[in-house]
């Protein structure tokens, strides 16, 4: 999935958008909700927020190749987590306000040439200008996990179909699976596995992001009532 164009800048334009209403919204979040469970297996709100924060950096080394390996590695990814996971509202909010800001100032610098430069390594058939997409991915979603007032029904209709383009976009565990033909209301059609026979799985946009990503149950959608999608991603 290669973002360009006019889609770029709208795309940019809803991640700015998400990420304004995340930090209007976590600033309200008090001490005792950010030690809170999630949907996320074993992590807290302030786990979630550190994530979030932690993926602007990664995306921002790519941008600026800062780093030699603009990755963590799943060790010190855990590491920052738990630490960050410990430390005071303000200072997670502070450290998601600032991760946000110079992830959007790198994206400002960049010349058209260079969003058009290819990524390697896990990013592979991506370009720079599909990063915006998954920053957006990132701060829509774990926003809903935070659950601190957007609810998925509550996500751009727009920015909802992008984002489902993009999840099943991203579900290559899927890849060799059974074929499943998904059909939103608005008429787009999207398709995951190559296996035999096809479910039709129908719905809105917005509910069918939220069954790809295992935020809904598949009594959300049509047609998944044989479908295993796996857990929340």
């Amino acid at each position: 999935m290669i973002v360009r164009g006019a889609e770029l800048v709208e795309v940019r334009r809803l991640k700015r958008a998400a990420t304004q209403r995340l930090l209007g919204e976590t600033i309200a979040i008090s001490e005792s909700d950010w030690v809170g469970p999630t949907a996320l297996p074993g992590w807290t709100r302030a786990h979630v927020a550190t994530h979030i924060a932690r993926n602007a950096d990664v995306l921002r080394r790519y941008v600026t190749r800062l780093a030699s390996r603009p990755e963590l590695e799943r060790d010190d990814l855990v590491s920052e987590l738990e630490a960050g996971s410990r430390r005071s509202p303000l200072d997670i909010q502070i450290d998601l306000d600032t991760a946000s800001g110079l992830l959007n100032d790198a994206f400002d610098k960049l010349t058209p040439e260079q969003w058009s430069t290819r990524l390697h390594g896990r990013l592979e058939g991506l370009t720079v200008s599909d990063l915006p997409m998954m920053r957006l991915n990132e701060v829509v979603l774990h926003h809903v996990d935070l659950d601190c007032g957007l609810m998925l029904a509550d996500i751009d209709p727009m920015a909802a179909e992008w984002l489902l383009e993009w999840n099943v976009f991203r579900r290559t565990d899927l890849a060799r699976g059974p074929g499943i033909r998904l059909t939103t209301t608005s008429g787009r059609v999207l398709e995951m596995g190559a296996g035999p026979g096809v479910t039709e799985v129908t719905g809105s946009a917005t509910n069918l992001l939220g069954w790809v990503t295992g935020r809904l149950p598949r009594t959300a959608v049509s047609g998944a009532e044989h479908v295993s999608i796996g857990p929340v991603r």
